[in-house]
């Protein structure tokens, strides 16, 4: 692994432990016991993950096209992942990030979902999908996490990714199982 992208994953791990300790994310970790530290494994992945990928409406000409990102309704790490973003925001101001609730959205860039889904087709062709688990089986896929010797892992479906005219990283590829 570089050491890009080892300095990279060190600081998303400091900005998940700020996050953990800051007042807001204890109160929204009290409120779900349930919460688990690979929903926030997850969610940290799914935020880094944008930088390591390269859509079509963002170049070095527009670089503040907004990312428009859909999180199915009832994902179990929502308000994590909003504090998350909101934090990230404030030290890296290079793209907005729109999060919506896929049910809200008119357009998503780039999606996650918690299970399968089967009337909102529309509002997630072009983008791309993030599924939380390999048991879990949805059309047009790029990136598939799944459970390796009780660790998360991730696939990538470059197949998938071709077809979504986006750019993934190298450094990404390299951490990915590739399908």
């Amino acid at each position: 692994m570089s050491w890009f992208f080892r300095i990279v994953f060190a600081l998303l791990a400091a900005l998940v432990l700020v996050l953990l300790l800051s007042p807001d994310a204890a109160r929204a970790a009290s409120a779900n016991d349930a919460f688990s530290k690979e929903s926030k494994l997850r969610a940290a992945y799914f935020l880094n993950f944008i930088k390591f990928i390269n859509w079509p409406n963002h170049s070095q000409d527009n670089p503040l096209t907004p990312l428009h990102i859909c999180l199915q309704d009832e994902t179990p790490f929502e308000d994590f992942f909003r504090d998350l973003v909101s934090t990230a925001a404030a030290a890296d101001d290079n793209r907005e990030l729109l999060i919506y609730r896929l049910s809200e959205a008119q357009h998503c860039d780039y999606t996650y979902l918690h299970r399968p889904i089967q009337n909102e087709n529309s509002k997630i062709e072009g983008s791309v999908v993030v599924l939380s688990s390999d048991q879990i089986s949805q059309q047009d896929a790029a990136i598939i996490f799944y459970i390796d010797e009780r660790k998360l892992r991730f696939e990538i479906d470059l197949n998938t990714i071709k077809k979504l005219n986006v750019m993934v990283s190298s450094e990404l590829l390299k951490l990915a199982r590739i399908k």
